[in-house]
């Protein structure tokens, strides 16, 4: 096949799937404890964007944006992969998933090596190799969300345990906003004689690797508004919800 050239178009890297799971969020109290024998520390709740201050919506985009721009492709992770030339979409490949050697398989490339890419970053590899079969190619790349509950989110997952009606692993939304409450909203709600005043949440220390954990009193935040104790869900924290004792 031959091509006129076409004009230089900007790179578009789209976030249509990661825009939909803004929509995603929920709204959890405190001290610190111990986990398998290890001293545990208190931490702080890290702040959770503010999406009422004015221009919120335009914050909120770009705090997607910039969520979904940091996340580095890896084995399991889903994709599209369209290329364009002139506006004529060439290539158009869905869902194709990183295997465990982190590489993907793409027409007349074959397998390219993507791990630890960003989309931004796979989108000009793909862009230089796919210039030796197309004048001016235009490569656009989304994630892709893999309703297959075993499936990697490119946002990582928490773990809700204990008196929730759905325990086990959920995916983080892109806006790494979800809280407590959010969290165990989406593992089911409560069960039935769960004790809301006293859920454990365990994570490790970036870096330092140590464990920390804390007490989030649901009831309070329900009852009186303490919306800061319903903190926000980082990558492998482990949820704990109590069965009340009578």
């Amino acid at each position: 096949m031959s091509y006129k050239p076409a004009a230089s178009a900007p790179i578009a890297v789209t976030n249509g799937l990661a825009k939909a799971l803004v929509a995603t969020d929920g709204t959890g109290s405190s001290h610190g404890g111990s986990v398998d024998g290890h001293s545990a520390k208190l931490f702080k709740p890290p702040a959770v964007p503010d999406k009422s201050v004015t221009g919120g919506v335009a914050t909120a985009t770009n705090a997607l944006s910039t969520a979904v721009a940091d996340v580095r492709l890896r084995a399991g992770l889903v994709v599209d992969v369209t290329v364009l030339v002139s506006g004529k979409k060439e290539i158009e490949e869905h869902a194709k998933r990183v295997s465990d050697s982190g590489t993907m398989t793409l027409p007349m490339l074959g397998s390219v090596l993507v791990k630890d890419k960003t989309l931004e970053e796979l989108t000009l590899h793909l862009e230089m190799l796919y210039r030796e079969y197309f004048v001016s190619p235009q490569v656009i790349v989304d994630f892709v969300r893999d309703e297959n509950p075993e499936a990697v989110s490119p946002w990582g997952f928490a773990t809700v345990l204990g008196r929730v009606k759905k325990p086990g692993r959920i995916s983080l939304p892109a806006t790494r906003d979800m809280t407590i409450s959010g969290a165990i909203q989406q593992a089911g709600g409560f069960d039935t004689s769960a004790k809301d005043s006293a859920i454990r949440v365990t994570r490790r220390r970036d870096g330092t690797g140590a464990i920390e954990t804390r007490e989030v009193n649901l009831r309070a935040v329900g009852a009186i508004g303490k919306l800061e104790d319903d903190i926000a869900v980082q990558p492998d924290d482990v949820i704990f919800v109590p069965e009340l004792v009578f």
